[in-house]
C-alpha cells in the first residue's frame, strides 16, 4: 500500500513539475519591475514632440508618465496615458502609448501601442508639463 502512494505521489509531483514548465511566460515582468522613474530628459523630449503625435497638443489633460523600461534587446521606453481632443474638438478618452526612446529626434515615428502599457503593475507618475501644450 505504501508503495501505491508513494507511486501515487511520484507521478503527481513529476506532473505538476511537466505543467509548471509548460506554464507560459510572463516576458514583461521582470522588465516592469525592472523599471525605473523617467528623467527630466526623457519627459522634454516628449513634450518637445508631443505637437507631431497629437492632434490638438493644448487640448491635452490628466497626462501620466510610466517608469522607463528596458528590454532584452537593450531598447528602452516608457508609457504616455492622456485625454485629448480629435480634429472635430471632442474629448475622446484616456488613450495609452508606447514611446520607443531611442536616437530619432522624431519621437512620433516611435509611437505604438504596446502591451506593456496596458498591465496594471506599470507604475504611473503625473506628467503635468504635458498638460495643456500651446497650440501648434
Amino acid at each position: 500500500m505504501k508503495q501505491i502512494v508513494a507511486s501515487a505521489f511520484f507521478a503527481s509531483a513529476l506532473g505538476a513539475l511537466f505543467l509548471a514548465g509548460c506554464a507560459p511566460q510572463d516576458k514583461y515582468a521582470s522588465v516592469i519591475a525592472g523599471s525605473v522613474p523617467p528623467s527630466a530628459e526623457v519627459k522634454a523630449k516628449i513634450v518637445r514632440n508631443a505637437k507631431a503625435i497629437v492632434y490638438d497638443p493644448s487640448s491635452i489633460r490628466g497626462a501620466e508618465i510610466s517608469n522607463m523600461a528596458t528590454f532584452a534587446d537593450g531598447t528602452q521606453g516608457v508609457c504616455v496615458k492622456a485625454d485629448v481632443k480629435n480634429a472635430q474638438g471632442k474629448y475622446l478618452g484616456v488613450h495609452t502609448m508606447g514611446v520607443a526612446l531611442n536616437d530619432d529626434p522624431h519621437l512620433a515615428a516611435n509611437a505604438l501601442q504596446h502591451p506593456v502599457c496596458d498591465r496594471a503593475d506599470v507604475t504611473w507618475h503625473p506628467f503635468p508639463e504635458l498638460n495643456h501644450l500651446k497650440k501648434r
